[in-house]
């Protein structure tokens, strides 16, 4: 089973730069983090809260130009080494103020069809006036 270590909401800015940043694990209880070396793309989605209506959601992905998701390895040959996948929610094509459900999808050769990491961490898109 797959979880992700974050705060239960995050903030974002519409239209700046402030990233939401997950921690993938492949077992959350024993803590150990998902091996992202062979991830091909990830894919994020937000889905307004308030939505009653499949597939209005806005999606981006590790592939689109500019980059608005991200992964990296941090802590390299440390006991801290992990992953973190980085989303700049407040960028992504067609959002609006509003609070969001953020749905991550990572794909690997394991996973062609793609591994949901997570459909439960809640965005709050904040309007900057």
């Amino acid at each position: 089973m797959s979880d992700v270590n974050c705060e239960p909401v995050s903030n974002v800015y519409l239209g700046h730069d402030n990233a939401v940043t997950v921690v993938p694990y492949s077992d959350i209880t024993e803590r150990t983090v998902y091996d992202m070396s062979v991830v091909t793309e990830v894919q994020a989605s937000l889905d307004l809260l308030s939505s009653v209506s499949e597939g209005d959601d806005i999606t981006a992905s590790s592939n689109d130009a500019p980059i608005t998701v991200w992964w990296e390895q941090v802590d390299v040959g440390t006991p801290d080494e992990e992953w973190r996948i980085h989303m700049k929610a407040g960028l992504f094509v067609g959002v609006t103020p509003g609070d969001y459900k953020l749905r991550i999808v990572l794909f690997d050769p394991p996973h062609t069809n793609g591994l949901v990491l997570t459909d439960s961490v809640q965005v709050t898109v904040v309007a900057v006036p």
